[in-house]
């Protein structure tokens, strides 16, 4: 909604929770009503204050206090001792660690700001925490003779007095520092500051931008308009819920004050600038995107030209101007609750092949307006402009393969929406403006599989376990050596992984994202699962509140204060990548170097099928492993000759049962496979279309014919001798 829009907008009554003065406008009783009470009471918003006072405990709003008694002041230094406190030890002769002997101060403040004069009754603010009288009263106990405070408390002409007037600085929440004043002492010394350096100063724009006394732990939205007051409560909601970030109050309160300053009217028009560091940027970004979004629905993300793929579940941004086959298409694809997907990647990269199309079609004298008038001509002129791009090394074969597959499914769903037809975005396309079949270029063969990491490198892998200091990362690696899941398959894992079966053989449970197949079973190994449960203990010591069901195996150390969430596949590749180039040179059985590039977190998975494969496991057998739903897929993990072969590693697994690394199999499992299974193997694989042809055995004798179909049963009856089967022209009886 526009400025003007909300200027516009009549005033209603809401917010009750958010507003002391609830006859706000529209706009900002529709933000309000978004905002959850839990989480305002939570950040300990007052709205009659319009100040937040955040808990020093909270994990995400909390801000390190002094470890000293009685002391409430921020300390952001390692030794946790705030500077004044540091004065008092040394004033005393102490060391940070004899913090404990430091006596507790002698006043302590018990509400946010200066608290009221310590006279019974006196509703002032103290003028110093030393004394603990207003200003009134320090004058009197100047006065009269007396000599400490006690004394002045039970003097006769003690009176209480009432309350000042607030400070005139829209964001101040302190009293005037005197009755006939307008300002508070803090403040009055500012305005001597700013008119002696400027002479010309507008007071009455001063008392609007000037931002309050500033206070560990407590942000002043006071002087805000009550739009941005809102925006920056469900921004800072959604921050905390969704995104999980922990927000510095000072930060946070610089923010404010730039905003206050430049009297924005809603949050969405304020811009952090390039001046500002990373943290105040990311704070900014992140409660405008929130704000943005906080009356935002698919419905009203469709009429713009620039798409927000949070309002459709998605990540990321889509810039483009023809929006009806994106409307239709980003509701097909699958979300994952708190992860990251490729979806919005995809419909960008749809956007992006369209574009190029869109330049060819500029080409023409009308440059492409005209829907009816575009024929085979054009885009065959589109085809050979993708083959120049790629002759000059501007895209590559696949770019030209997937903008041509591209292209053509964007345009067969344009008419299947119906968009050709009289009075729509297409109308009047021609039928032979497409791309064929016999249009997209060849893909290249697919090499034969050799992503294996070789047996050597592995054992030398694995004796470097040792150097993974992160406790989170190396169970991840070694989750991904002994199972050969997919990186993101391992990350996903939840505390509750590992059970065991009928039989008390352990069993790991996990989700396959990339099929959308949940809760598959993996027979795994026993020293795999001590992994796991090694991995449990340590995440249950440090999320100790939180429910079993909630937690992640491998949590992040990032935005996560309960272990609800965890590592990204990038991060456990960065580890990965890391640990792997600090090794020391790594050879192979022949002495020669290995490439150290070819060590990546998937090579684990071709390398955990081409030892089963070696060991003998059937393919069927093989493809349920790894969870694949078509037997091609699963061939493309292992090359078939070694498959077939005998056993060249019997250390390594050979069972379904002990599927690990440094797992060994049963005595009975070593050694050469019988010939008449690894045949019967082949002839399965030999009916199958999907996979290769199967390479011969040497020294294995053929097996005899037999029947591929089914035995006849003997409750059909046999075909009568009258009809016997017609011999073929030229068949000879034996």
């Amino acid at each position: 909604m526009s400025a003007a829009a909300v200027r516009a907008g009549a005033v209603v009554v809401g917010g009750v929770h958010v507003f002391a003065d609830t006859r706000i406008d529209r706009h900002a009783a529709a933000i309000a009503a978004v905002i959850d009470p839990a989480f305002l009471a939570e950040a300990g918003w007052d709205p009659t204050r319009k100040v937040l006072s955040f808990d020093p405990e909270h994990p995400l709003l909390g801000r390190p206090v002094c470890r000293a008694a009685g002391c409430s002041t921020s300390a952001q230094a390692a030794s946790r001792i705030c500077f004044s406190c540091c004065r008092r030890l040394a004033e005393r002769g102490l060391g940070e660690d004899e913090i404990a002997s430091l006596p507790p101060r002698a006043r302590q403040r018990t509400g946010r700001g200066p608290d009221t004069c310590v006279v019974d009754g006196c509703r002032r603010e103290w003028e110093s925490a030393s004394s603990g009288l207003c200003r009134a009263h320090a004058d009197q106990l100047r006065a009269l003779p007396v000599t400490d405070v006690e004394e002045f408390l039970a003097h006769r002409q003690t009176r209480p007095l009432p309350p000042c007037a607030p400070c005139a600085v829209a964001a101040c929440t302190r009293q005037r520092r005197h009755p006939d004043g307008l300002y508070c002492g803090a403040h009055q010394q500012r305005l001597r500051n700013a008119l002696a350096c400027d002479p010309h100063l507008d007071e009455t724009r001063w008392r609007a931008v000037e931002p309050a006394i500033g206070r560990g732990g407590e942000v002043s939205l006071r002087g805000l308009a009550p739009l941005v007051v809102a925006e920056l409560l469900v921004g800072l909601q959604q921050r905390c819920r969704i995104n999980a970030v922990k927000t510095d109050d000072a930060v946070l309160r610089a923010l404010c004050n730039d905003v206050r300053h430049r009297q924005v009217s809603s949050l969405t028009h304020y811009d952090p600038g390039d001046d500002r560091d990373l943290e105040f940027t990311g704070l900014a970004n992140c409660l405008i995107g929130h704000a943005r979004r906080a009356l935002s629905s698919p419905e009203t993300e469709v009429a713009q030209d620039e798409w927000d793929l949070t309002v459709f579940g998605h990540h990321g941004t889509v810039s483009f101007t023809g929006k009806r086959w994106a409307a239709d298409d980003l509701p097909k694809r699958r979300v994952r609750p708190g992860r990251r997907t490729s979806a919005g990647l995809a419909v960008r990269h749809h956007i992006g092949c369209l574009v190029r199309l869109s330049e060819s079609l500029c080409m023409r004298d009308d440059r492409g307006e005209h829907p009816a008038a575009l024929g085979r001509a054009d885009m065959e002129a589109f085809l050979h402009r993708l083959a120049y791009l790629e002759s000059v090394g501007q895209i590559s074969g696949d770019a030209r393969i997937r903008a041509c597959r591209e292209v053509r499914a964007v345009l067969a769903r344009i008419r299947a929406m119906g968009l050709t037809r009289p009075g729509g975005l297409a109308a009047g396309l021609g039928e032979d403006f497409v791309i064929g079949q016999a249009d997209v270029p060849a893909e290249p063969e697919p090499a034969e599989p050799n992503r294996d990491l070789p047996p050597e490198i592995m054992r030398q892998l694995c004796t470097h376990l040792d150097e993974l200091t992160s406790p989170v990362m190396r169970t991840g690696i070694e989750l991904a050596i002994d199972t050969g899941r997919r990186p993101e398959e391992i990350c996903e894992l939840d505390y509750d992984c590992l059970t065991r079966d009928d039989d008390g053989q352990p069993v790991l449970i996990y989700d396959n994202h990339k099929a959308n197949r949940p809760a598959r079973r993996l027979p795994i190994g026993e020293q795999t699962a001590a992994v796991i449960l090694a991995q449990q203990q340590r995440v249950r010591a440090r999320y100790p509140h939180t429910p079993v069901g909630e937690l992640k195996l491998l949590p992040t150390d990032r935005r996560n204060p309960g272990g609800r969430r965890a590592v990204t596949g990038f991060s456990l590749a960065f580890a990965h990548r890391i640990w792997v180039d600090r090794m020391p040179v790594l050879h192979t059985a022949d002495g020669v170097e290995y490439d150290k590039a070819k060590i990546v977190l998937y090579a684990y998975r071709h390398s955990y099928a081409q030892r089963h494969a070696d060991a003998g496991v059937p393919v069927e057998v093989l493809r349920e492993l790894l969870s694949h739903r078509k037997l091609e897929t699963t061939s493309g993990y292992y090359r078939v000759g070694d498959a077939v072969r005998p056993a060249r590693q019997p250390h390594l697994a050979a069972s379904p049962s002990a599927v690990g690394f440094r797992a060994r199999p049963p005595r009975s499992r070593r050694g050469r496979r019988p010939v008449r299974r690894v045949r019967r193997t082949i002839q399965r694989q030999g009916r199958r279309r999907c996979l290769p042809v199967p390479v011969p055995l040497r020294r294995l004798r053929p097996l005899r014919h037999r029947r591929l179909l089914p035995a006849r049963s003997a409750c059909l009856p046999r075909r009568p001798a009258a009809h016997q089967r017609t011999p073929a022209r030229g068949h000879r009886p034996r």
